[in-house]
C-alpha cells in the first residue's frame, strides 16, 4: 500500500484531506437531499467527524443553492429530442470558526446524454446514474476547495471573499469548457 501512495495512484474519487480537518459542520438548503448526502459519506469515508453544532467545528460548509438544469441538445428526423445536456450546479460556502471570512465557490458538472424514445426505460436509467456520477463530481470539487481552503489558513496565506464583496461573476468554479475539472 505504501508503494502504491508512493508512486501518485489513488483509488478513483478518493480524496486527501488535511490531517489538521478533524471535524466539520456541514448544512444545506435541502438538509437530507441527495447532494448533502453524498457529501457526508465522503466525508466519514476521509474520517472527518460531521458535528451537529457549528460552534462546534474549526470549519463550515454550507450548500446554498442547488440547481439542475436539462436542455434539449439534438433533434432527431421524427423533431423529438434526441439528446439532452445535463448541468448539476452547487453553491457553497466554507465558513471559518473565530472568523468572518467566507469563501464562496460554485461546483459545476455537464454531461450529455443520447435519448432514444423507443428505449425510454433505459434512457430514464441513463439519466439517473449520470445524476449520481454528477453529485459525485460535485462533492469532489467541493471537498479540494475545502482542501485549498483548509491548506492555505494553515499556511497563513489565506484569501478569501468577505460575504459582501463576492458577486456572481466572481464565483470561481472547478471546471474547464463546461466539463468537470480533473
Amino acid at each position: 500500500m505504501l508503494f502504491i501512495n508512493a508512486c501518485g495512484w489513488h483509488v478513483r474519487g478518493a480524496i486527501e484531506l488535511p490531517k489538521n480537518l478533524t471535524n466539520l459542520y456541514v448544512n444545506a438548503v435541502d438538509s437530507k437531499g441527495a447532494l448533502i448526502t453524498e457529501l457526508r459519506q465522503l466525508l466519514k469515508t476521509n474520517r472527518v467527524s460531521l458535528v451537529e453544532d457549528e460552534s462546534q467545528a474549526n470549519y463550515s460548509l454550507n450548500i446554498v443553492e442547488e440547481t439542475k438544469d436539462r436542455r434539449s441538445s439534438g433533434v432527431g428526423g421524427d423533431a423529438l429530442s434526441s439528446s439532452y445536456d445535463i448541468t448539476l450546479k452547487a453553491d457553497y460556502e466554507i465558513h471559518l470558526r473565530n472568523s468572518n471570512e467566507i469563501t464562496k465557490a460554485s461546483a459545476i458538472s455537464v454531461r450529455s446524454f443520447n435519448y432514444n424514445t423507443a428505449a425510454i426505460n433505459s434512457a430514464t436509467q441513463q439519466e439517473i446514474l449520470l445524476d449520481q456520477e454528477m453529485r459525485r463530481d460535485l462533492t469532489q470539487q467541493m471537498l479540494r476547495r475545502l482542501n485549498a481552503v483548509v491548506t492555505s489558513n494553515n499556511n497563513g496565506t489565506l484569501k478569501t471573499n468577505s460575504s459582501s464583496s463576492a458577486s456572481a461573476s466572481s464565483i470561481p468554479s472547478d471546471t474547464q469548457n463546461g466539463k468537470t475539472a480533473p
